[in-house]
């Protein structure tokens, strides 16, 4: 299959894109990657969705793929609908996603992907082709490493709300705070923690959940709406 994987690809180790390419073109596709943010820097937003119309008219994809893809015009997305198969990727949290440009592109889309419980409620309102999949890890990197234990209990992530605070004051043991662990750093921090901490903030499970897993880290993890569909509590965590 020839896919148009329209997406962020900087950051390697930080943005889950880079991996779910290499895992698109592992199952034996074709996979042309448009990095639509670093070309609406070097060309400006209007020229950035010229070229991409015109990428998408020569490499005639079978599907195209859109990650958020923030920016780009209504236009282009109905110009590349006539093209290919059009699927909406939005990893994101509810409150980023309920914003007319977001809905308008999951209504046009011939199917929608998030990671949200509560974002598919809102989808599913507007396309009916709407599902969850997981935002996953990197098979490749985040693996058990082979170190020695480092901290009783760890959060790897960064304390920018009041509930994260309010957990972690309430715990009467030194949490070490990692807010730096990215890739394989992040695997690497996760096997020297005894304990880590997961703490929800929306709907969903986050990726920390599944690269902590995905490292044979013991997660300890508060709930959240939609968890006993994926993971059975006491088995997983």
């Amino acid at each position: 299959m020839k896919i148009l994987y329209v997406a962020v690809f900087e950051n390697e180790g930080k943005s889950s894109d880079n991996h779910k390419l290499r895992e698109l073109e592992e199952l034996g596709n074709l996979v042309f990657p448009y990095n639509y943010r670093e070309r609406a820097r070097v060309l400006g937003g209007k020229n950035r969705d010229v070229e991409l119309l015109n990428v998408c008219k020569l490499f005639n994809p079978d599907v195209t793929i859109f990650a958020k893809c923030n920016t780009i015009s209504i236009n282009t997305f109905i110009e590349i609908k006539k093209i290919s198969t059009t699927f909406y990727w939005f990893a994101d949290p509810f409150i980023t996603y309920n914003q007319k440009e977001y809905l308008e592109k999951t209504k046009l889309c011939d199917y929608f992907i998030c990671d949200k419980e509560n974002v598919l409620k809102l989808a599913k309102t507007i396309n009916k082709n709407s599902l969850i999949i997981h935002d996953g890890y990197d098979k490749n990197i985040e693996l058990p490493k082979d170190v020695s234990k480092k901290y009783d209990i760890s959060f790897i992530g960064n304390l920018y709300n009041e509930k994260r605070n309010k957990i972690i004051n309430s715990i009467d043991k030194k949490v070490d705070i990692i807010s730096d662990a990215f890739g394989e750093k992040h695997s690497i921090e996760v096997s020297k923690s005894i304990i880590n901490l997961n703490i929800c903030t929306t709907d969903g499970v986050s990726d920390r959940v599944l690269k902590v897993l995905a490292a044979r880290g013991f997660l300890l993890t508060d709930d959240w709406e939609g968890r006993e569909k994926y993971f059975e509590d006491k088995k997983h965590f």
